[in-house]
C-alpha cells in the first residue's frame, strides 16, 4: 500500500472513462483522488478565459489539505496557471505535459522536433509554452491538433461519446500529417488528457518516443515525497 496520491484537477467535461484513461479507474497503482474545477471546462481553459484561475488555485488547495502528494490537471490548455497553482500549495504540481517538452527535445539529436499533437492546434499559442517554462525559439517543435474531427467536437460536449477507437483514428491521422509536414520531427508529446488511449498505437505506427499525461502523472508521484514526511513549504 503506497502512501503517494494524486489529485487530478477536472473539467467539467465529463472525463474519458475507458480502460487505461487519465481519470480511470486501475490506470494507476497509487490512489488518485479527483476533483472538478467550478468554471473550468473545454470552452473557458481552451478558449483563453483566465477567470477560471482562482477556482484552479483553491481546487489545488483542497486537493492537497485531503493529503494527495501531487497535483496535475486534465487539460495540458491550463499551463497557463502552473506558476499560481504551484506555489498555492506545498506538493509538486504539474498541470500540463507542455511541461515535459524540454526534457524530451534533450534526448534527441541536434536538428530534430519534438511533435507536439494537442486538441487544437489553432488555440495552442506562445503563452502556453512560456507558462510551461519554455520558448518554440529556444526549442524545436510542430504542433498538430485533431481540431475539426468527430473526437475533437466530442470532447467538448458535456458528457463526451468518443470510443477509444475513433479517438485512436483521430490522433493517427494528425500525428501522419505532423511527420508528413516535417520529418524532423523525431518524438512525439500528447498536450491533450485524453491522448493516452492512443498512445500504443501511434508508436506501434511511428515507431516514435511518445510521452503523456499518464507519464506524466507516474512521475510526479514518483518524484513526490510520502504524505508522512514534511514537506517543504514554497
Amino acid at each position: 500500500m503506497t502512501d503517494k496520491s494524486l489529485g487530478i484537477l477536472e473539467l467539467e467535461n465529463r472525463p474519458l472513462n475507458h480502460p487505461g484513461a487519465l481519470c480511470a479507474p486501475g490506470t494507476f497503482g497509487f490512489p488518485v483522488k479527483r476533483l472538478t474545477v467550478p468554471g473550468a471546462s473545454v470552452r473557458t481553459v481552451v478558449g483563453g478565459d483566465r477567470s477560471v484561475k482562482d477556482a484552479y488555485v483553491r481546487s489545488a488547495r483542497q486537493l492537497a489539505s485531503e493529503g494527495v502528494t501531487a497535483i496535475i490537471s486534465n487539460c495540458g490548455f491550463s499551463a497557463v496557471f502552473q506558476e499560481e497553482v504551484s506555489a498555492a500549495v506545498s506538493v509538486p504540481v504539474a498541470l500540463s505535459s507542455l511541461l515535459l517538452v524540454p526534457l524530451v527535445a534533450r534526448t534527441l539529436p541536434a536538428g530534430r522536433k519534438v511533435g507536439i499533437l494537442t486538441y487544437d492546434a489553432s488555440k495552442l499559442q506562445e503563452e502556453h509554452f512560456a507558462a510551461a517554462g519554455w520558448s518554440s525559439a529556444d526549442i524545436g517543435v510542430s504542433v498538430a491538433g485533431i481540431e475539426g474531427s468527430e473526437t475533437w467536437r466530442q470532447l467538448a460536449e458535456p458528457i463526451p461519446d468518443v470510443s477509444p477507437r475513433l479517438l485512436t483514428e483521430d490522433v493517427l491521422t494528425a500525428t501522419r500529417s505532423l511527420l508528413e509536414t516535417d520529418p524532423a520531427v523525431t518524438a512525439l508529446v500528447f498536450e491533450c488528457a485524453a491522448f493516452p488511449l492512443a498512445a500504443e498505437a501511434v508508436r506501434r505506427e511511428t515507431n516514435l518516443p511518445v510521452i503523456d499525461y499518464v507519464g506524466l502523472a507516474n512521475m510526479l508521484v514518483e518524484m513526490s515525497p510520502p504524505a508522512k514526511l514534511p514537506l517543504r513549504a514554497h
